[in-house]
C-alpha cells in the first residue's frame, strides 16, 4: 500500500530503510529476542519508559535489517565517539537514527549515507514562546508555512544528521522552504535535505545530504 511514508522512501538518492512502530510493552518473550550485548545495556536501564524504547528501537531496526536479508543474530548497534548509533554486521557498517515520542519510535537505516530522523505528535501542545525560540535569526515566518511542531522535526532530524547534539542550537540552523521539502545549506557549500511529511498523526522528518 503507497503511503507517505513508502513514498518518502521510493524518493530517496539511496537505498534507505524507515518504519515506525508502536513502543512495546514488555515481556519475557519479548526480552528474549535480544542478543547479548543488547540484553546487557537493557540491564543498566532502570526506568521502564526507557527500557521499553530501547527494547523497541533495537527490535525494530533488526526488522528493517531482516529486509534486507541481513544476518541479524550479528547485527550490532555501537555508537561513535560523539555518542552517535551505528550499526554493524560483520566487517560491514550501516548508518542508523533512532528517534521517540512517549509512544512510538521511528528508526531509520541505510547501507552508507548518514541519516537524521525526528518524529512528534501532530497534535503535541506547545508554548508559543518555542517557535521564536528555535526560529533562525533570517528566518522568515512568511516563508515557513508549517506548524511549530513540525518546524522541530525539521531542525531536529537536521541536527542528528549533522551528529553535533547540543553542540548545536535550533536558532543556528536556517532551513529553507522549497516546493517539497526543506534545504539547509552549510558554510562549505554542502546541502542537506529534509523530507518533512504528516504521517499516522505525527510530523516525520528524514534529513540527508545532497
Amino acid at each position: 500500500m503507497n503511503t507517505a511514508l513508502s513514498a518518502v522512501i521510493d524518493s530517496l538518492p539511496f537505498a534507505g530503510n524507515f518504519a515506525l512502530k508502536r513502543i512495546l510493552a514488555l515481556s519475557p518473550k519479548i526480552v528474549a529476542e535480544l542478543n547479548e550485548k543488547e540484553s546487557s545495556e537493557l540491564a543498566t536501564f532502570t526506568n521502564d519508559e526507557r527500557r521499553r524504547e530501547f527494547v523497541t528501537s533495537r527490535l525494530l531496526l533488526k526488522q528493517l535489517a531482516d529486509e534486507w536479508d541481513l544476518d541479524t543474530a550479528n547485527f550490532v548497534v555501537a555508537k561513535n565517539e560523539l555518542g552517535n548509533p551505528f550499526a554493524e554486521v560483520g566487517d560491514d557498517r550501516y548508518e542508523i537514527s533512532i528517534a521517540h515520542t512517549k509512544e512510538e519510535v521511528f528508526c531509520g537505516l541505510t547501507r552508507t549515507e548518514p541519516i537524521g530522523v525526528d518524529l512528534e505528535p501532530m497534535n503535541r501542545d506547545v508554548s508559543g514562546r518555542l517557535r521564536t525560540r528555535i526560529l533562525h535569526p533570517t528566518e522568515k515566518e512568511e516563508e515557513l508555512e508549517v506548524s511549530t511542531i513540525q518546524l522541530w522535526t525539521i531542525k531536529e532530524a537536521y541536527i542528528k544528521l549533522r551528529g553535533e547534539g547540543l553542540r548545536l542550537n535550533m536558532n543556528d540552523v536556517y532551513v529553507q522552504s522549497q516546493q517539497d521539502h526543506f534545504l539547509v545549506k552549510l558554510d562549505d557549500d554542502k546541502k542537506a535535505k529534509i523530507c518533512s511529511f504528516s504521517y499516522q498523526d505525527n510530523w516525520l522528518s528524514i534529513a540527508f545530504y545532497l
